[in-house]
């Protein structure tokens, strides 16, 4: 009988520190990230497009703001490549050519006109 009681008490001790845990949780994931909901509102990042070079390993162009970055992506590091800096209407017609060709191509031509 006295393991019966061993083992309620157990199940009850259990059930009040996963409760704790789960109020934990739930507090660091609706204060601590608030801070990035605040940014992430005003910082506008587009992925215009990405080219997988090997396994686990890309180039990707990404337009922040008023600038083009052509970023190096690995599976343990991210390593900026290049930075173009365009104003509005360079980068509509840059998002433009970029949906009419390869990666690659347009890769090429805008390092060489830099």
């Amino acid at each position: 009988m006295s393991y019966a009681g061993e083992i309620i008490k157990l199940f009850f001790i259990l059930g009040i520190l996963l409760g704790v845990m789960y109020l934990l949780l739930y507090f660091a994931r609706k204060y601590l990230y608030a801070f990035d909901k605040n940014i992430s509102g005003k910082i506008k990042i587009n992925v215009i497009s990405t080219q997988g070079l090997a396994p686990k390993k890309m180039v990707s162009a990404v337009k922040i703001k008023d600038k083009i970055y052509i970023l190096g992506v690995c599976d343990n590091s991210i390593t900026l490549l290049d930075k173009l800096d365009c104003d509005e209407t360079e980068l509509n017609s840059a998002e433009e050519k970029i949906s009419g060709g390869s990666f690659m191509e347009i890769l090429k031509k805008n390092l060489r006109v830099r």
